[in-house]
């Protein structure tokens, strides 16, 4: 596999640096790879070595211009001006806008589409992102030029949020995913023919933070959200006549799929048809995410200065955000299509919520964590469903569902349950096609 780092041309000063060296055994990448400028001015991201190959895209405009005459009082030229709508001399391009995901940035350097083997996997890293360890983040690609559509999926694996996390669980280095939803053998798998990219979890928080928080005797770096935000940066413009882009991911990554869901929607723009499909994260409310658990996210991944900050008054209780920012995404965006995955008893999820239920408690994030009690749990996802039963498509496996362990079980898009998981005789892949193309369907109890 290779890898390749990901470079922004600076205003006539050459390539910047490509940050921190990932290629330690804790990164989810490998070597920073070198950078070369071509005649325009844009930095061309050029291979290093060790992480996956991939496929390619193109580049397009994001957003209208709106150049800026600088005229002078006294008859003079104005002074060229980075932002002013023309292009100057060391600048490497000047839209005179401020959208920071049409390829050219505010400070009048270019993002370079990206540009890999049609249908292979391949990484790579990305300046100005980071880990939590302090290495630099990225993300895999495999791209299709056929397709005028794109997924995005947002890998799961537990979050980070005390002294207690396991720490190492957060350095996997990316590995093409074999099965599920990335089958493009299948033909039942709605995506096979889509450009695919997959963002290993190596932050933490959900995919949502922005803070540095001393963890475990070490400062630990949250930057799920600000990731994605410079992730945008070079996705939207390798895209430009996207028809549908689908954001999803599990558990973890479920979870970031929602909280994301809107500033993806916002870097597209209106052009593209937006589907969200959450599998084992579900933005149940704080009945069973108590508010002290919620608060203690939001104080250790910055969640006020993310999601939050994004949500504003849709999100009035910030110990109650799940449901808050569900309720912002499907009122601000209400084109988006969304679907939600979920065990009526998960037991993963139930005991990563153990931490506002300690002692068996309600609201305590104190004493032995003890798992949410499976009908509390059940009881969040029906309400869940109530509250959005017309805007959000669901697909649930009950407590009486013996071949599936009474509903306890935990995330099937990336596996082969994605395939062989069928309730009420609707079988997933089936339902997330639904979800796809705008059906409102509802499965299980």
């Amino acid at each position: 596999m290779w890898a390749t780092s990901i470079v922004f041309a600076g205003c006539g000063d050459g390539p910047q640096s490509s940050g921190q060296d990932a290629s330690d055994s804790d990164a989810p990448s490998s070597e920073t790879g070198a950078t070369g400028t071509d005649t325009s001015g844009s930095v061309v991201p050029t291979e290093a070595t060790s992480a996956p190959p991939d496929s390619e895209g193109g580049s397009g405009s994001h957003g209208q211009d709106s150049s800026s005459s600088g005229s002078s009082t006294t008859g003079e030229p104005p002074a060229p001006a980075c932002g002013d709508g023309r292009l100057d001399p060391g600048e490497a391009c000047d839209d005179g806008n401020d959208d920071p995901f049409d390829g050219c940035l505010a400070d009048c350097t270019t993002v370079a589409p990206i540009d890999a083997p049609p249908l292979e996997w391949k990484y790579f890293e990305v300046p100005g992102t980071m880990c939590m360890n302090g290495t630099t983040a990225g993300f895999g690609v495999s791209l299709n030029p056929a397709s005028k559509n794109v997924m995005i999926y947002l890998e799961g694996g537990g979050a980070c949020f005390n002294d207690a996390c396991d720490f190492s669980a957060f350095n996997i280095p990316f590995i093409p995913p074999p099965d599920g939803i990335f089958n493009r053998n299948n033909p039942v798998n709605p995506v096979r023919d889509w450009s695919m990219i997959y963002v290993p979890y190596c932050t933490g928080d959900i995919h949502g933070g922005d803070k540095d928080t001393t963890l475990g005797g070490q400062v630990r770096h949250f930057r799920g959200y600000t990731n994605i935000t410079k992730y945008l940066q070079q996705w939207v413009p390798t895209f430009p006549g996207a028809e549908k882009v689908l954001l999803t991911g599990i558990s973890a990554g479920g979870f970031g799929a929602g909280l994301n869901a809107a500033q993806v929607a916002d870097a597209f723009g209106p052009g593209p048809q937006m589907i969200v499909i959450d599998d084992s994260g579900p933005p149940v409310s704080n009945q069973v995410i108590p508010p002290c658990l919620q608060q203690t996210f939001r104080e250790v991944w910055g969640l006020d200065q993310t999601i939050l900050a994004a949500c504003g008054p849709d999100c009035a209780d910030p110990d109650d955000f799940a449901t808050g920012i569900l309720h912002h995404t499907l009122t601000a965006y209400p084109d988006i299509r969304f679907g939600l995955f979920s065990n009526t008893a998960d037991a993963i999820i139930r005991g990563f919520m153990s931490f506002g239920w300690g002692n068996g408690q309600y609201d305590t994030c104190e004493g032995l964590p003890i798992s949410v009690p499976a009908e509390v749990y059940e009881d969040g996802l029906l309400s869940l469903r109530a509250d959005h039963e017309d805007a959000a498509a669901t697909y649930y496996i009950g407590q009486t569902q013996v071949l599936y362990n009474f509903g306890q079980g935990h995330t099937v898009l990336r596996s082969p349950s994605f395939w062989t998981t069928v309730i009420d005789g609707v079988q997933l892949a089936e339902w997330v096609g639904k979800v796809i193309d705008g059906e409102v369907t509802h499965v299980g109890p």
